[in-house]
């Protein structure tokens, strides 16, 4: 999962209407609050239209408004109702933002819509009932009404007039809350939609290198290919050599490969696939990224695994997996991968481990360990506990969402000084008997 799919789960969750647009103000993509906001059924068909266009003929004024001051790079605020779906009018208080790029340059707009309706209907009851309270004191000075009991029943009233108004507050204060964690989401998206664009900035980079490079070595096999079909005028020596320099040019251009199919964008595609196959059809792979200092083994399964997953995202988990390994080993230790099965039975189940039957993939190392607070925010986007530079704490965040969409967990086992194993358990897939 790249940051602006984890970006645009992260604001799935958020109960306000959020409109990502581009600089003309046409829909990119909006969460399901956003689509309930502007009573719209079919988001695909509304992307690539203009936001506006969903807007009644009354309101587009404010919106166009605020969309022509965003584009000039300020935010804009407003309130404004809209219908509802069963008809009833909403208020909403709508925030709209420019997204700012490299040199202060717009490069799109997002709008946030919130629900004020409740906070709007308590204050009109609680006018409501001080306008009550004024009429019947009014009523009751020029009538020269007096006694206990009109007092008390007044006294009443403004008791509960009180109540009304500390319950607005709370409610008030209980809004701003929640306007706090929809600016706080958004510094979030700002900033993993610019570590998105870094990353890609880094994979076309990677990937242009690992091209070349991979052209490069084509030359080199084929020369080496034509002195390998005339090795008649080689003495023994010279065909020993000229073999260890295929297999290593040979060798070269799989890491290439490899390396040019990591930098891509890939699309999650869950398919059926064997664990097992995909261990070791990467394994060359993780064993050179680890380096020579690394006792690394892997202990393959007695019998197949199968499961449903996405097979480019599973080799990225297990090489984030190694990668920590590898630092928390200080670059000089052993790291195990175990291959293996697991039944989840109803008494050990829970909500973010379920009950049923998995293959998992286990990597163990003899690094550091973990202490418990840091375990407690180990698959949080941007946690990390290395150095700045040495680490975007992406890679564990990545491991998590390719469980979620497999429909598995990760279990963690560690304690300082005592190493750590990190347990990917995805549900195996029940293939029909033969």
């Amino acid at each position: 999962m790249n940051d602006l799919e984890r970006y645009r789960q992260l604001i799935g969750f958020s109960p306000d209407g959020v409109h990502e647009l581009d600089v003309q103000g046409r829909i990119i993509h909006m969460n399901d609050s956003g689509c309930v906001a502007l009573c719209i059924a079919d988001p695909a068909a509304a992307t690539g239209r203009p936001l506006a266009a969903f807007w009644p003929e009354p309101a587009r004024a404010a919106i166009e408004a605020a969309l022509l001051t965003a584009r000039s790079g300020q935010s804009a605020q407003f309130t404004q109702t809209l219908p509802a779906t069963g008809g009833e009018v909403c208020w909403w208080l709508v925030s709209v933002h420019p997204y700012l790029g490299a040199a202060d340059q717009v490069e799109g707009i997002a709008v946030i819509s919130h629900d004020i309706t409740e906070r709007v209907r308590a204050k009109q009851a609680l006018d409501t009932v001080i306008l009550g309270l004024h009429n019947q004191l009014s009523l009751s000075e020029s009538a020269g009404e007096t006694g206990v009991a009109r007092n008390e029943a007044l006294g009443r009233q403004l008791a509960r007039a009180r109540l009304v108004r500390k319950q607005v507050s709370d409610r008030e204060h209980s809004l701003k809350l929640q306007l706090g964690l929809a600016s706080a989401a958004q510094a979030v998206a700002e900033h993993a939609a610019q570590q998105a664009q870094k990353n890609e900035a880094i994979g076309q980079l990677v990937a242009g290198l690992s091209h070349d490079f991979s052209n490069m070595l084509q030359i080199a096999i084929v020369a080496l290919s034509s002195i390998q079909d005339d090795s008649a005028n080689l003495n023994e020596t010279q065909r020993r050599l000229l073999g260890y320099s295929m297999d290593g040019v040979h060798h070269a251009a799989l890491l290439s490969k490899r390396l040019l199919a990591f930098a891509r964008v890939h699309r999650y595609t869950a398919e059926p696939v064997e664990l097992g196959a995909i261990i070791r059809d990467i394994e060359g792979f993780a064993r050179h990224s680890l380096g020579a200092s690394i006792d690394f083994r892997v202990e393959p399964a007695a019998t197949e695994l199968p499961t449903m997953g996405d097979s480019h995202s599973i080799e990225q988990a297990f090489i984030n997996l190694c990668i920590n390994a590898r630092d928390a080993c200080s670059r000089q230790g052993a790291i195990r991968v175990r291959l293996g099965e697991l039944v989840v039975g109803e008494a050990q189940a829970s909500t973010l481990r379920p009950a049923g039957d998995y293959v998992t993939l286990a990597v163990t190392d003899n690094g550091c360990g973990m202490a418990e607070e840091v375990r407690e925010r180990l698959f949080e986007p941007y946690f990390t506990t290395k150095p700045e530079g040495a680490g975007t704490g992406l890679g564990l965040a990545q491991v998590y969402g390719v469980m979620r969409q497999a429909g598995g967990f990760v279990d963690v086992e560690s304690a300082p000084g005592q190493g750590t194993t990190m347990t990917l358990a995805f549900p195996r897939l029940q293939l029909p008997a033969a």
